[in-house]
């Protein structure tokens, strides 16, 4: 059972009951994922990738899981793009390779909008 440990303030952290045990928490949150959502947790949709940018905004573009598949993906442009792992599908180097090839191209269109 979960146990809130008292902060400063008004804020109260609360441990989750399967922190001390990543092997159930994995299978906990694996089979409940599609009827779980954590409290701390709040849903947001993509927005399209062609919409423009609002002025004065920083938009971060995040991607992940691309398994060597970035041919045909639509990036939009971004100031910030974060990718955040799972870019090859078994590690080779010629993944790797293809990889940083993709990305030096669409970091040239980062942080410039022309």
């Amino acid at each position: 059972m979960a146990h809130g440990i008292p902060s400063q303030g008004k804020v109260t952290i609360t441990v989750d009951e399967y922190s001390s045990n990543p092997t159930q928490a994995f299978t906990h949150y694996n089979i409940n994922q599609s009827r779980f959502q954590p409290p701390h947790v709040h849903m947001v949709d993509p927005i399209p990738y062609d919409t423009p940018k609002p002025a004065g905004h920083t938009r971060f573009v995040c991607v992940s899981d691309t398994h060597s598949r970035t041919d045909g993906i639509q990036m939009p442009y971004g100031d910030i793009l974060l990718h955040t792992g799972d870019f090859t599908e078994l590690g080779l180097p010629s993944e790797v390779k293809k990889f940083n090839d993709w990305l030096g191209k669409e970091l040239l269109r980062f942080g410039d909008p022309n």
